[in-house]
């Protein structure tokens, strides 16, 4: 348990005595594990080491620290996950190297099954990481997509449409992922997924 920091002076206010960065990164891993409905503030006070009038005080509770996790968590997938779609020079390299990076995370174990935002849309706990989280991924589709079309690799046309199906199957990846920890079937969709991007590649036209 941390304590709060003690003086013998008189002081306006009371600062909390903890990292705050530390027990948000905490907190995420026990949202993610659980989910936001099945997780509770004695989960948290174990996770993070912060009693639960902490959590009130400089949170505003469990929601509040959800809401906490989720836009950090959000930040982190900016430069874990979605990079190579917003900074990519490519298309549909760029687009495999999303997949690639996607089906590393969640083969790794180092984590909770699946995907914090994802897991807990049903919750509907915090839109605004939700909608940050699948603009996000939607705009990197469609930027990647259209770096593809531009150079003659993928037929512009079908652009909007593959990315709101490339959106689809990232989610349904990371659902699938959630239910089957062993990563199985979660694997063999990414394994469909990658073929299908692949072949959208147009053939050269002959001179």
């Amino acid at each position: 348990m941390v304590q709060n920091a003690r003086s013998t002076q008189k002081r306006v206010g009371r600062r909390p005595g903890f990292d705050r960065e530390a027990v948000v990164a905490s907190a995420i891993t026990a949202f993610w594990a659980k989910g936001f409905e099945a997780t509770t503030l004695s989960d948290l006070e174990a996770a993070t080491g912060v009693d639960r009038s902490s959590i009130y005080n400089s949170f505003g509770g469990k929601e509040g620290l959800y809401r906490s996790a989720a836009a950090a968590y959000v930040d982190s997938a900016e430069d874990l996950l979605f990079e190579p779609l917003h900074k990519g020079s490519g298309g549909v390299a760029d687009i495999i190297e999303f997949v690639d990076r996607l089906e590393q995370n969640l083969a790794a174990g180092t984590n909770p099954p699946g995907c914090l935002i994802v897991n807990d849309m049903a919750a509907v706990v915090d839109d605004e990481s939700t909608n940050r989280y699948l603009t996000r991924l939607e705009d990197g589709l469609r930027a990647a997509l259209e770096r593809a079309s531009e150079s003659g690799e993928t037929d512009a046309g079908l652009t909007a449409q593959r990315c709101q199906v490339l959106a689809a199957a990232i989610l349904g990846v990371n659902i699938t992922h959630r239910n089957d920890s062993s990563g199985t079937r979660a694997s063999t969709l990414i394994n469909a997924l990658r073929s299908e991007v692949q072949s959208w590649i147009e053939p050269p036209t002959r001179g």
